[in-house]
């Protein structure tokens, strides 16, 4: 899994934007005429502009905050300013990674950062100074080729594909023993933490939405459990990512929770299973006792 550690950010590919009047040049160097984008005006751009960067952060770990949502066409670090910009293949990408971050604080080495539009809509840099942030960038993007999903999904039908989504959808098959929010928070939390949880039923099968902070975190989770039984010979878990980005939940309890929400209401929930019931079937799951 050598690419894992690579990959352990997110990189945003977006494809060409309309909007290409505004183009910026800058060197490797925090060249004093490129200057940062000083204020936030909501245009959205496929150039986007990252802030408080931690003073050793690499350009992998940058690249890697927009992996998830589509390919890195371009960036440049000014680390002198604790900074850069980062260009995505389409505006769409640049937009779902606004978006989910501005949901979703991002963190490099455990600091908070900052990602808005940036007010040029191209990045042109000079593929002499910044070899460094080049080279990084052509090795992400032939590590991302060479993992890409095989689908008929293309970019233009989707900025971002359901493979990169932080939700994943989960169908137990041959459910014998119930199967509780609890479990699956404990099994699903081994992989990252868990935000959001909600369960239902449909078309006769018990199903459920389950958030990720991290889409690297799914894409783990789904490697690792898909086709994997909760229980002895039953309760076997269908994973799939869902075309959603983010989870509403309104009530904590039983069949929904957000755990970033303490204090949302109980609602009208029925009472969870008994936690004497939950133990014993715990024993005889390998997946719980992993």
């Amino acid at each position: 899994r050598g690419s894992d550690e690579l990959l352990s950010g997110s990189v945003l590919n977006s494809p060409n934007s309309n909007m290409s009047s505004m183009v910026v040049t800058a060197n490797g160097n925090d060249n004093k005429k490129f200057k940062g984008d000083d204020k936030m005006d909501g245009t959205p751009s496929r150039v986007l502009h990252i802030r408080k960067l931690p003073g050793e952060v690499t350009e992998t770990e940058v690249i890697a905050l927009g992996l998830p949502f589509g390919k890195v066409t371009n960036i440049l670090m000014l680390k002198g300013k604790n900074q850069a910009f980062l260009e995505l293949a389409t505006e769409e990408a640049a937009i779902t990674m606004v978006n989910y971050y501005s949901a979703v604080t991002p963190h490099l080495r455990n600091q908070p950062i900052y990602i808005q539009y940036s007010n040029h809509k191209e990045l042109k840099t000079d593929n002499t100074l910044n070899q460094r942030a080049q080279a990084v960038l052509q090795a992400v993007t032939a590590v991302q080729a060479t993992n890409a999903p095989i689908s008929g999904t293309t970019v233009s039908e989707s900025a971002v594909t359901p493979a990169q989504s932080p939700v994943l959808r989960i169908i137990i098959d041959n459910m014998y023993y119930p199967v509780t929010l609890d479990v699956l928070h404990q099994i699903f939390s081994k992989f990252g933490a868990v935000l959001k949880i909600i369960t239902f039923t449909k078309n006769n099968q018990f199903q459920a939405l389950l958030q990720y902070g991290d889409p690297v975190n799914a894409q783990q989770a789904k490697l690792a459990l898909d086709g994997q039984n909760i229980y002895n010979a039953c309760c076997t878990l269908r994973i799939d990512f869902s075309k959603l980005v983010n989870l509403n939940v309104k009530y904590n309890n039983d069949k929904s929770r957000d755990y970033t929400r303490p204090d949302l209401p109980s609602g009208d929930g029925q009472p969870a299973l008994d936690p004497a019931i939950a133990a014993a079937f715990a024993k005889e799951t390998s997946l719980l006792g992993m």
